[in-house]
């Protein structure tokens, strides 16, 4: 057991953090607010914990949808916004570092739209969107210019009908992708250099794209026909990596939605020696070595990595660095 929890209040999140780091509490609202790890409650691991509208001043239906813990504002790092509907919006980090206790703006959201997740970025770094309906694009971080706070973002990710986005990671060569299902299913896939064999760097068709202003939405169909799995072009190594694509394509295959596997719930970026920590609805935790789930190509089923409870969910999965693992 974890925590207690109340069958209407499910684990969703799970992190580690420094006591002097920084955290950046991202809304589904689309506002961050900004708090220090050390002025929170230390309890034991089985207690409810106290209720983030006693630390944060968030408003009527306002939830939590990530936290990023940081150790610097500065100006060469980016944090990339991603939405529900598929949009992104990438912000120097160094602007979240003058917080207001009622929260900042950190992105512009449409009518039914919701702050999905948020991740930090460098220059070189490619980021990775994966969909409720087991769909995945890869695209250069460079991709998606920088903009203010307070601006809508531009089209990350082509969605078909009914599908969401569902979480966001930064694609490292030297890890693999672990993407899991509801129903308790998942497996793990390389991320691949992200550059198609015998190709000039980039691996992408270097076109000037007129971009709109920072409050528009790309409204141009990237998501040709030469983006799917099946017309891929030569040099692709086939379901075994992502290769990059531009930002706004349909994107590839990424593991099957069957009724077998449900829709999925979750993605991270793991490495071999790291452990996963995934939490059900009932609030039950299990932590396994990622190496003890199965690597295997995109376009698959996957494995069991949790055998479930009678109506019990998977609901979310956190990563144990295995530095800190081989720290303590």
């Amino acid at each position: 057991m974890g925590s207690k929890a109340d069958d209407e209040d499910p684990i969703s999140h799970l992190f580690v953090a420094s006591t002097h780091d920084y955290l950046l509490f991202f809304t589904n609202q689309g506002k961050v607010y900004w708090q220090k790890v050390y002025d929170l409650p230390l309890q034991r691991r089985t207690s409810k914990g106290r209720a983030l509208v006693n630390l944060l001043k968030l408003q009527e239906g306002e939830k939590v949808s990530n936290c990023i813990a940081v150790r610097e504002f500065s100006d060469d790092r980016f944090l990339i916004i991603a939405t529900l509907k598929g949009l992104v919006k990438k912000t120097t980090l160094s602007a979240y570092s003058r917080p207001m206790k009622g929260g900042i703006i950190a992105i512009k959201l449409d009518a039914g739209d919701d702050l999905i997740d948020v991740r930090v970025v460098s220059v070189e770094d490619d980021v990775v969107l994966a969909t409720r309906d087991g769909m995945s694009i890869r695209f250069s971080q460079e991709d998606a210019r920088s903009m203010g706070r307070a601006t809508r973002g531009v089209k990350g990710i082509t969605l078909s009908q009914g599908d969401t986005v569902i979480g966001m990671v930064v694609a490292d060569s030297e890890m693999t992708l672990l993407t899991v299902c509801v129903n308790g299913f998942g497996k793990r896939t390389a991320f691949g250099l992200g550059v198609l064999e015998g190709s000039q760097e980039g691996a992408i068709e270097e076109l000037e794209i007129q971009e709109p202003g920072e409050e528009e939405i790309l409204t141009e169909e990237t998501g040709s026909e030469a983006d799917t799995e099946e017309e891929a072009p030569s040099g692709y190594t086939g379901n075994k990596q992502y290769r990059r694509q531009r930002r706004g394509g349909k994107g590839l295959r990424d593991i099957q939605t069957t009724a077998r596997n449900g829709k999925v719930i979750d993605i991270l970026a793991v490495a071999e020696i790291d452990d996963v920590l995934m939490i059900t609805s009932k609030a039950k935790i299990q932590r396994i070595r990622a190496s003890d789930i199965s690597q295997v190509g995109r376009n698959t089923q996957g494995v069991r990595v949790i055998r479930l409870a009678e109506n019990d969910k998977l609901v979310s999965m956190a990563r144990i660095p295995g530095e800190v693992i081989a720290g303590r």
